[in-house]
């Protein structure tokens, strides 16, 4: 019986070349998912950009003189750094919204968040009064991918509400300030 096992079963040598074959294919394919998901990170650091300048464009034309600012006016793909934090700010008259962001360790997360996400980071708001009172608000943030893009997602810690990040979220956080 364990010779008729040991001549239906491929050798060492066949063995060994079919797990290499595998472990080459799981390479690849793993390589292939880091760089969808580093092309996925650029885009929405492009997006979150885009939805930020867009509001202050937006909020800017209905003024007399443009009281928004934002910084960096606009999106550099260079500028974009995988080995650190990334700021966005709207100021206005010295009232802050300030957006820092920056990869997750891990090609995906779900360690603060219920979806998976690629990109982590926070919105701050604060004016010279929080500053005083030594108070800045603070919600988290994250890049939730799908297959072709994804979508920012912003949750406060405090009332466990979540939203997305849009013109609505960036005008009620600004509004808060004034």
């Amino acid at each position: 019986m364990a010779e008729k096992f040991r001549k239906s079963r491929p050798d060492r040598a066949t063995r060994l070349a079919a797990a290499i074959e595998t472990l080459c294919d799981r390479d690849l394919a793993h390589v292939e998912e880091t760089q969808r998901v580093e092309q996925l990170r650029l885009r929405g650091a492009q997006e979150l950009h885009a939805v930020c300048r867009s509001f202050v464009d937006d909020v800017n034309s209905r003024l007399r003189h443009s009281f928004l600012v934002l910084s960096p006016a606009e999106f550099a793909q260079a500028g974009f750094r995988e080995d650190g934090a990334n700021l966005v700010q709207i100021n206005l008259r010295g009232r802050l919204l300030q957006i820092e962001y920056q990869v997750t360790e891990d090609l995906f997360s779900q360690d603060d968040f219920r979806i998976p996400y690629i990109l982590k980071g926070s919105v701050r708001s604060f004016n010279q009064e929080l500053l005083d009172a030594n108070r800045v608000d603070e919600q988290l943030l994250f890049y939730c991918p799908n297959e072709t893009s994804g979508d920012w997602h912003a949750f406060d810690c405090r009332t466990y509400r979540t939203g997305l990040l849009d013109a609505d979220y960036l005008a009620s956080a600004l509004e808060r300030l004034i």
